[in-house]
């Protein structure tokens, strides 16, 4: 079933996942916007901000991913761990 949500709606229900910047020699990670599609599966967001000439994201704008709370700099957070789809 296909569900349309006005934009105040799709806003309010976005969230920021962390995604792991590769090339870096440390762990580096990038918040981007996401949105849920399930329980611990997120769509990628962040087409206005992916610049692959720039950054090269584990996981790039469009991708769903399985996710899992971490604490990065003392913060719990959520970061992308996998394809959800792979």
């Amino acid at each position: 079933m296909l569900v349309v949500q006005d934009s105040g709606t799709e806003a309010a229900m976005e969230s920021t996942v962390y995604v792991r910047l590769l090339g870096e020699g440390v762990h580096v990670y990038r918040p981007v916007p996401a949105s849920p599609i399930a329980s611990n599966i997120y769509a990628i967001g962040g087409y206005d901000i992916y610049d692959p000439e720039d950054e090269e994201w584990e996981f790039p704008p469009g991708t769903h991913v399985v996710v899992e709370e971490q604490i990065l700099e003392g913060e719990p957070v959520l970061v992308a761990i996998a394809s959800a789809y792979a």
